[in-house]
């Protein structure tokens, strides 16, 4: 089912979307029922109002496989972001939410319900000139890390080369948010870190005395060391299904990422702390600890930043997601909701192939764009349902199988 138009709308008729609050809530514990596809906790309903080029949408999307299929400039993309922003609570095309609004109003919202019959969440996201309110099932006020627990999201884009050519920050971000599901110490040791981390800043900027610059440490010391206890155990973790799904995209085995953690591996970050003290006052920032560390990810012995191409990259980039995917898996969660816009961008046939028979055995449930049905999905015998998009319309055209 999909529609364009008749929703009246997209929110509970209780819900306003006042200026953002810091209300907090604590979710119910998600279900680990599955519906009769084995893919546990999918998204059953996406719909919006006033978002980029829909006025209203809504469409009840397949519980296996979604292929939103149109020309250039049709909304395929813009569907993915609304199912994107109501999980992170921020677009992977756009640095302002106001740059999301549609042109009836200064305002938008996104609705999305996920689970089955038995254990579901409702999860809300609205933009105003007021500010930004996410709602987690009819609570207003929800914390966006609950809203990320709900709903585990994975994005693979045409930017998605950044996961491997930018700066260290996008593969910490990338290991940390596979830490975050699996590690349920994870967000409080960051947060305790990152606390920590800013006050022994501060006072090296602002060049305190040595005891008030130290005074930080032992909290830094015993966050910091935690966290990158849980970072390790977690690429280590991963490693093997790497290795797995390189060989099944890359037909190679010589898959590898290791971990660095941010300061010398031969001593503690205490006395790395320390050792380094006259430095950190020198630059008026701490040089050494767990913010520092590095996702290394190599191909054929060669590292793969900057040295690898861009259909390379992007195989490479979709054997990270699924390996850390399969992992969450293992791990007690539900396999995360991928999202896949531009198929077909930087892939030859044979590397479209490859990728198609990959995802056919995800466990988790896809949302794939393309220009048309690709290849590999066009005959492959697999449950889904297909999306045409055009100008802000929405048509399900048929199931897959």
């Amino acid at each position: 089912m999909a529609r364009s138009a008749g929703v009246k709308s997209c929110w509970n008729s209780r819900i306003r979307i006042p200026a953002a609050c810091s209300i907090k809530l604590t979710i119910r514990p998600a279900s680990t029922s599955s519906c009769r596809c084995g893919c546990e906790m999918p998204v059953t309903l996406l719909k919006g109002e006033n978002l980029r080029l829909y006025r209203r949408f809504e469409i009840q999307p397949h519980p296996v496989l979604n292929l939103i299929v149109g020309t250039n400039a049709a909304g395929k993309t813009s569907l993915l972001e609304a199912l994107f922003v109501a999980a992170r609570g921020r677009s992977f095309r756009a640095q302002n939410l106001a740059e999301l609004c549609g042109t009836d109003r200064p305002q938008w919202h996104v609705f999305v319900e996920v689970g089955d019959s038995r254990s579901s969440h409702r999860i809300g996201l609205g933009w105003s000139r007021e500010g930004t309110e996410v709602h987690l099932d009819d609570e207003r006020g929800a914390r966006l890390a609950d809203v990320v627990h709900a709903l585990p999201l994975q994005l693979i884009d045409p930017l998605a080369h950044r996961l491997l050519d930018e700066g260290p920050a996008y593969r910490r971000s990338f290991v940390d948010w596979g830490v975050f599901h699996v590690e349920h110490r994870f967000l409080d040791c960051w947060r305790r870190y990152q606390r920590a981390l800013r006050q022994r800043n501060r006072a090296l900027r602002e060049q305190m005395p040595v005891k008030a610059i130290q005074a930080w440490d032992e909290e830094l010391v015993q966050s910091g060391e935690e966290l990158n206890e849980m970072r390790a155990r977690h690429v280590q973790a991963a490693a093997p299904g790497l290795e797995k799904w390189g060989l099944r995209l890359l037909e190679t085995s010589s898959v590898r990422c290791d971990w660095q953690q941010g300061w010398p591996t031969d001593e503690t970050l205490r006395d790395s702390l320390r050792r380094n003290l006259e430095q950190h006052q020198r630059v008026g920032s701490t040089v050494q600890g767990p913010h520092r560390a590095e996702l290394r990810i190599s191909l054929a012995d060669t590292r793969a930043k900057g040295r690898v191409s861009r259909g390379q990259q992007k195989m490479l980039i979709a054997a990270m997601v699924l390996a850390q995917a399969e992992l969450l898996v293992q791990s007690g969660t539900e396999p995360p909701v991928l999202l896949l816009d531009d198929f077909a961008a930087e892939l030859a046939p044979e590397f479209q192939a490859r990728l198609a028979e990959g995802l056919r055995t995800y466990a988790g449930q896809k949302f794939i764009t393309a220009f048309e049905v690709p290849e590999g999905f066009s005959d492959s015998g697999q449950n889904g349902t297909m999306f045409h998009v055009e100008q802000g319309l929405i048509e399900a055209r048929h199931r897959l199988h």
